[in-house]
């Protein structure tokens, strides 16, 4: 049996598969198989897969699901590895991943071994980073983290599969955040060890479900909903991170120019400690005054005065 099993969920993925798939078979650490499900393309995805002489690839078919979650837990329950990663059709592997994260082989409190990411665009140019602190850290403080901000990549993770058999798989309720839902269950009970070297590249497309800020926000409100607190701590905790989710969906919509919903959004933000309005959304989101003051005029939270 394989160590890792690796889940690349495709969908009319021709434009990129291909680069994806060769990198994964660049890896230093070979002892991986790769479970490409193909959730119902209707383009070449099929057929480029199915190019690669290397017998480590298993390709299934199934018709579409229209959600990302449906063909990933496909994946992982036809995975053979003991540990389960996430690649997406368009993202990218440097070929020392697999090594470095399993030379930090997780202890009984580990639930999810993750890197720092590249952000690329379209082209394979690289418009940014997703930074993750160097060692380890306890459930307490990944869970904190979480609530405050999705630090974790999906095609950086590497999460032992007895840890899903445990906290259950992907929520196929959820589009789009379906991973972060499940790092939060995850790091209710088990801590995350970080590489902070990038060691994988995800492609951030102009069309994808991830460049609709407000439907993220959205869909993390429903994972806000569910969150449920074992002590005070963890439930103020919770209440925090629901409320600087609000504060996002307001911004999102503002940027979007939908300022009707923003206007039905901001009455349930509760007031931030020692912060007021602009000051907000100016620390929060690290936007300039001015464009905080729009923002705040747009949904008339603040009278224009210039």
């Amino acid at each position: 049996m394989p160590e890792v099993s690796i889940i690349v969920a495709a969908y009319n993925g021709e434009r990129f598969i291909k680069e994806a798939l060769e990198s994964l078979l660049s890896q230093t650490f070979s002892d991986f198989e790769i479970v490409v499900v193909d959730d119902g393309s209707t383009d070449s995805t099929a057929e480029i897969v199915k190019s690669f002489e290397d017998e480590r690839i298993r390709y299934f078919y199934k018709e579409n699901s229209g959600n990302q979650a449906i063909p990933r837990n496909y994946g992982i329950k036809k995975a053979q590895g003991e540990y389960i990663a996430l690649c997406d059709q368009d993202d990218l592997w440097y070929p020392e991943k697999l090594e470095k994260q399993l030379g930090n082989k997780p202890g009984k409190n580990v639930g999810i071994i993750v890197t720092s990411a590249d952000i690329v665009d379209e082209k394979g140019k690289r418009v940014g980073v997703r930074y993750v602190p160097e060692g380890y850290m306890d459930s307490a403080e990944s869970f904190e983290m979480l609530l405050d901000e999705d630090f974790i990549t999906s095609c950086s993770a590497i999460i032992p599969r007895k840890i899903l058999d445990e906290v259950g798989l992907l929520d196929e309720k959820l589009r789009g955040n379906d991973d972060y839902d499940m790092w939060l269950r995850i790091t209710k009970k088990y801590g995350v060890y970080g590489i902070s070297e990038s060691l994988c590249a995800w492609r951030r497309s102009e069309k994808a479900f991830s460049h609709d800020m407000s439907r993220i926000f959205l869909e993390n409100e429903k994972i806000f909903k569910t969150l449920k607190a074992n002590n005070k701590a963890a439930e103020e905790l919770i209440e925090k991170g629901k409320n600087k989710n609000l504060v996002r969906l307001f911004v999102a919509y503002v940027k979007e120019k939908k300022y009707d919903e923003a206007k039905q959004v901001l009455p349930k933000i509760k007031p931030f400690e020692g912060l007021r309005k602009v000051k907000i959304v100016i620390k929060i989101f690290k936007v300039s005054p001015s464009m905080a003051r729009t923002a705040l005029i747009a949904v008339g939270q603040l009278k224009n005065k210039s």
